[in-house]
């Protein structure tokens, strides 16, 4: 059964996450931000064990669960992409595998050099309005002002910290903790613009904000692509495991989601 996270099912939404790379991180702190009754960012527990949350046609879903329930539940709902650890849901086939990776502690942070650009300064603190203009330039408005409001909420409450490098006063790069707690923190939206890429920019930015927020306790986690693994791996994070990309299916995905279903399902992360 799947039902929407209420006061008495809060604790065991955030136990079904507790602990996963990547949900663990994230999860929680959207439901801290967010709420219960937010109109866009839904939160749901289902049977016998998972956490799911809704945000557009986008869904994170982690834990234990009804293949067949929970597809039928992300078609009503019009979902078309799914981040899952566990077995695409009916309906959807896997398309990418993403990386999990951590840095643990500070003492593991790398940070590269400052590049050598004329005019390049670092900006602790950007305009959520800017970031959001950066970050989803070429997007749609709806998508650029979902990005901002969720930012603007995740300020006002401690949950969001992001650095932006600049050259000669304009953003050129951008990093980010997007999901931000006492103990973990998530970054994403690692941009650099074509013209600034292969300089270093983004590696610095990234290594020093992972590094300041280690230094604090904090165990910071991203998700990348396999190809970037070796990038993240030279500022010091290493991985812990993976998560499945998954979109919505024509019907004869189905057989080949469940052959690899007994080689993926179990693996313990």
């Amino acid at each position: 059964m799947i039902r929407r996270v209420d006061a008495a099912l809060r604790a065991r939404f955030l136990d079904a996450a507790r602990g996963r790379p990547y949900f663990g991180d994230v999860m929680p702190v959207h439901l801290a931000v967010f709420g219960e009754s937010h109109p866009r960012m839904r939160f749901y527990t289902a049977t016998p064990d998972a956490a799911l949350q809704l945000r557009g046609r986008s869904a994170l879903l982690c834990g234990t669960y009804d293949r067949e329930e929970t597809g039928g539940f992300f078609t009503l709902c019009g979902v078309e992409h799914v981040r899952t650890d566990g077995a695409p849901p009916a309906g959807f086939a896997r398309t990418r595998r993403l990386c999990c990776m951590a840095l643990f502690d500070a003492g593991a942070a790398r940070t590269p050099p400052v590049p050598p650009l004329a005019g390049l300064t670092l900006d602790a603190a950007p305009p959520p309005g800017e970031t959001a203009d950066f970050v989803m330039r070429g997007r749609d408005a709806e998508i650029r002002d979902n990005f901002y409001s969720e930012l603007c909420a995740k300020h006002a409450r401690g949950a969001a910290e992001v650095w932006a490098a600049r050259q000669n006063g304009r953003v050129i790069a951008t990093a980010g903790a997007y999901a931000l707690s006492p103990e973990t923190a998530y970054l994403a939206a690692v941009e650099t613009e074509q013209a600034a890429r292969g300089q270093g920019v983004g590696s610095w930015l990234v290594g020093a904000l992972a590094a300041r927020l280690a230094a604090g306790g904090r165990r910071v986690s991203l998700v990348c692509e396999e190809e970037r693994t070796a990038f993240y791996g030279r500022l010091g994070f290493t991985g812990e495991g993976f998560l499945w990309q998954c979109e919505r299916a024509p019907g004869q995905e189905e057989e080949k989601n469940r052959e690899e279903d007994g080689k993926h399902d179990r693996t313990v992360f």
